[in-house]
């Protein structure tokens, strides 16, 4: 079992132990109808998103996106790399050994920035959800807000690297390559 699904469930376990000192059986009863009525509520626009999810999933492999990010440079490949980012499905055990492997494809350093700060600010396959679960007008204001972000840092990074490729910058971070690396 997962640690989250475990620490989840003994949250879980407290409060309907704190709801039953604080006002007994009745009080439990009433949060438990509250919440399956907010998972009625919510269960359509779930379904719906994991959904989406998984179309996105076989649609946006790696090999397309990174067609995508090849054929631009520039601010169409930092809004490209962006909205990529936000488009890539999966978790971090998926996306970060794809960008890891932008130091292979020569692409610069604005383009990784930009699709990072791209996936963790958009990451539109949760949009579903998000607007099922607070609502969809505090989502849109969330994304309003946030649309800018990968954008300036793809253009930060531009402005601060230029058009270095992500090779030459992973190494100075401290990837190794053929040289001695005895510097402790």
């Amino acid at each position: 079992m997962k640690q989250s699904l475990i620490i989840v469930y003994i949250t879980l376990v407290l409060l309907i132990a704190a709801a039953f000192l604080a006002g007994g059986s009745h009080l439990v009863a009433e949060g438990l109808t509250l919440s399956i009525k907010s998972a009625g509520r919510s269960a359509i626009m779930l379904i719906a998103s994991f959904v989406i999810t998984g179309q996105l999933n076989v649609l946006l492999t790696p090999d397309v996106l990174e067609k995508w990010l090849k054929r631009f440079s520039g601010l169409k490949a930092i809004v490209v790399s962006a909205a990529a980012g936000g488009l890539f499905p999966g978790g971090p055990f998926i996306y970060y050994p794809f960008i890891y492997s932008f130091k292979d494809k020569n692409l610069p350093f604005y383009v990784f920035i930009s699709f990072l700060f791209g996936k963790q600010v958009y990451d539109f396959a949760r949009l579903p959800m998000e607007i099922t679960l607070v609502s969809w007008d505090l989502t849109l204001i969330r994304y309003l807000i946030t649309l800018p972000i990968p954008i300036l840092a793809g253009l930060w990074a531009k402005r601060f690297f230029g058009d270095k490729e992500t090779y030459m910058l992973i190494m100075k971070a401290g990837d190794k390559d053929d040289s001695n690396n005895d510097h402790s």
